[in-house]
């Protein structure tokens, strides 16, 4: 009877030993693909991605963004802003700079501003898998032992214990995750935020030709900023341009005997929306 009662107990065993080793292999599995589709994600993040913007919170007096690349969150603060002139027609593409950029977590971003763009590169933070595969190993090392045991059981023996073969913590040896790093630029595009995040190679459309400016009307100090001076250009007693920073450029001037310098009377909007009028005589920038 005690040896029909240890042998049920053995095949018992046994049974819980075959179930461990098929769960064992599929939780493997699982976790190596998910491993391969982070890397994937992070490393093809797509043609571009759409940005969101969210709800101001009470006090705030700027816009937030909030975006996905390369698997990873990315907010950022502020309007961003274009050349009004070499792109005045909204379609995808138009290289874009915008404000701060942050990202949560264990992952990194840093961002470069070249040509009117922003540029930017997240380090997307990924756990090393050696601890992991240290687990499995020991949890194999455990299963192997119990079927030894159930091949070779005699009285005396002791049944295997999973608390010998697996412990309660594993390292990798690595104090710092390990990151992928993955480029990105800001764009606009005609959907939704009219703004996204696009890989380095997406297509930047050809800028407008620059237009006949008309002649140099003289220089007006931005009431912000006195170290800001916009030239004003205009044809025909009209205000046509302005440069730099400038949005557009609304007026109409009156000649004098010094040509870098004329009566105009303008509303000047900067890139950043904001708008200021000015009547009176422009400056000599020659």
């Amino acid at each position: 009877m005690k040896k029909q009662l240890l042998w049920s107990m053995l095949l018992l065993m046994a049974g819980f030993s075959s179930c461990q080793k098929d769960s064992f292999k599929q939780v493997n599995q699982t976790s190596v693909g998910s491993k391969d589709k982070l890397r994937v994600a992070a490393t093809n993040p797509g043609t571009y991605s759409e940005l969101t913007l969210l709800a101001r919170q009470p006090g705030e007096n700027f816009d937030t963004y909030i975006g996905n690349w390369g698997g990873v969150s990315i907010k950022m603060q502020a309007t961003p802003t274009w050349n009004h002139d070499q792109y005045p027609n909204l379609i995808n593409g138009v290289p874009c700079t915008g404000g701060g950029y942050t990202v949560g977590d264990l992952n990194q971003i840093s961002t470069s501003t070249a040509g009117g763009q922003d540029f930017f590169i997240v380090g997307v933070a990924t756990a090393t898998f050696t601890a992991r595969q240290l687990f499995n190993s020991d949890v194999t090392t455990y299963i192997n032992a119990l079927d030894s045991y159930i091949q070779s059981h005699t009285p005396s023996s002791a049944i295997p214990q999973a608390s010998s073969y697996i412990k309660t913590t594993y390292s990798d040896g690595n104090p710092d995750p390990h990151f992928v790093q993955v480029s990105g630029k800001l764009i606009r595009i005609t959907t939704g935020s009219h703004f996204a995040f696009a890989s380095i190679d997406y297509p930047t459309p050809a800028p407008l030709p620059p237009a006949s400016a008309g002649k140099l009307l003289g220089g007006i100090y931005d009431p912000n900023n006195p170290s800001v001076i916009y030239e004003v250009y205009g044809s025909s007693g009209y205000v046509t341009s302005g440069s730099p920073n400038v949005k557009s450029v609304t007026g109409t001037y009156t000649t004098t005997s010094n040509s870098q310098i004329n009566l105009v009377n303008v509303t000047i909007a900067r890139n950043d929306g904001t708008t200021f009028s000015f009547a009176g005589n422009t400056i000599d920038v020659s």
